[in-house]
This record gives C-alpha cells, sequence and structure tokens, in this order.
C-alpha cells in the first residue's frame, strides 16, 4: 500500500469528524489543534499561516463561527482556520512566550476574517464597530489583526473589561474602574502585544494591529480565493 494516499485518506477522515464535533458544540468551538480544511491547504499561497503551527498551545474560539457574537448567529463555517500573516504569526508567537512567563496565554476571538463576513457585519451591526468598506478594510481583511483575551493556565478566560465586540465606554483601551484585577489582566496583555510589535486599538481593548503592516499595509484575502463559501445569516 503507498503510504501518500493512506495519509491523505486519514487527513481527510480527520477532518470529517473535528467538522462534526464542531457542529455539534457550534456556541463554544474552542480548538487545541490545526484545522485541517481546503482553505487552510490554499492559504500559504496568500502568506497566510494556521496559528497554531507557530503557537501549538494557544486558545481558540472564533466568535463568528459561533452564536456568541454581536448578531448572535454563526457566520464562519465549522472548519473555518484561524489564519494569519507569517509575520503577524511570529509576533504572536512572541506574545505567547511572554505571557506564559505569568501562567497565561491568549485565546483567540478573531483572526483573518474574509472581506464577506465584514461586509455583512457591517450591514447588521446597529452601531458603527465594524468599518464601512467603502472607507477601507480592517486589517482583519488581510490577516494583520488579532482579537485577544487572556486565559489562566487551566483554559479559563481571566478578568477583563468586558466581552468580545461590547460597544461603549467600558470597550477602551483604558480601563477605568476599580478591579485591580482586570486592570493588572489588561495591561499585561497590552505589555506583551506592545513588545511584541501590535498597535493597540483605542476603542477596542481586544483588538490590536500588526504594526509593520499600518506602514506597509498588505492585500486583503476574501474568502472565496480560500475556497470559503460565506453565507449570509437569516435577519
Amino acid at each position: 500500500m503507498h503510504l501518500r494516499p493512506l495519509l491523505s485518506n486519514l487527513l481527510l477522515l480527520c477532518a470529517s469528524i473535528y467538522v462534526a464535533g464542531c457542529a455539534a458544540g457550534r456556541p463554544e468551538e474552542r480548538r487545541s489543534a490545526v484545522v485541517v480544511s481546503n482553505a487552510a491547504m490554499l492559504a500559504p499561497q496568500y502568506d497566510l499561516v494556521d496559528v497554531r503551527t507557530y503557537i501549538p498551545d494557544v486558545s481558540v474560539e472564533l466568535r463568528y463561527a459561533t452564536n456568541r457574537n454581536i448578531i448572535k448567529q454563526g457566520i464562519y463555517p465549522p472548519d473555518m482556520p484561524c489564519l494569519l500573516r507569517t509575520r503577524t504569526a511570529e509576533k504572536l508567537q512572541r506574545v505567547q512566550q511572554i505571557l506564559r512567563q505569568y501562567g497565561c496565554g491568549l485565546r483567540l476571538w478573531d483572526a483573518w476574517r474574509p472581506p464577506e463576513v465584514q461586509l455583512i457585519l457591517h450591514e447588521k451591526d446597529d452601531g458603527d464597530m465594524f468599518m464601512d468598506p467603502k472607507s477601507g478594510w480592517s486589517r482583519h481583511c488581510s490577516g494583520t489583526a488579532v482579537d485577544v483575551t487572556l486565559v489562566d493556565a487551566h483554559g479559563k478566560e481571566m478578568h477583563m473589561p468586558t466581552s468580545h465586540d461590547e460597544a461603549g465606554p467600558r470597550s477602551s483601551y483604558l480601563y477605568k474602574g476599580s478591579d485591580e484585577r482586570i486592570m493588572r489582566n489588561l495591561h499585561r496583555l497590552q505589555a506583551a502585544m506592545v513588545d511584541a510589535g501590535f498597535q493597540i486599538l483605542d476603542t477596542e481593548w481586544w483588538h490590536f494591529d500588526d504594526a509593520f503592516y499600518a506602514q506597509h499595509p498588505a492585500p486583503i484575502v476574501f474568502g472565496h480565493q480560500l475556497g470559503i463559501h460565506i453565507t449570509d445569516p437569516k435577519p
């Protein structure tokens, strides 16, 4: 028996099992391994890599693959890979190394975001949280931005100012509350991200842009380029 076809079949079987599991547990969508998908295989053509190839122990919970987001519906497909530009993934690896010294680590709420999804989010959001594509694309759409929070050594989310995509003054990068745990956690996250080469977004404490691409913009990558077809969820 040839080894290559055997490995190929094994990967496809793993992918099928994984996707079935994600569909069954869609509200949580937490992962601990590289996602085997056609999109992940095409991603390197656009300098996009699965974050876990650089940070095997990173926690991933892509919120737009769940109903735990601002529009309360899943938009990403169940096998949506967590992708970033290679340079950005390398910087995030540095962040994880810094945080591990304090007994905590990263959880990714979002990374590369197909522009098709950006359009949906902008159209369905009643506020102004999502950039209007007419004025420019979010850096998420080029794989050079991340939405992150902290988890402890057991994978439990640590105390932070708000949840993901929660609009209002509490979402500012400047925490003005009195909870010392939140202040310490937020400052630790910000310090690690800035040290590794990220910029803070002042209106969303969870959002960080790769500082390099602020001066050297990367092209956006559409979902259909990776074989990902986004369906607009029902109103």
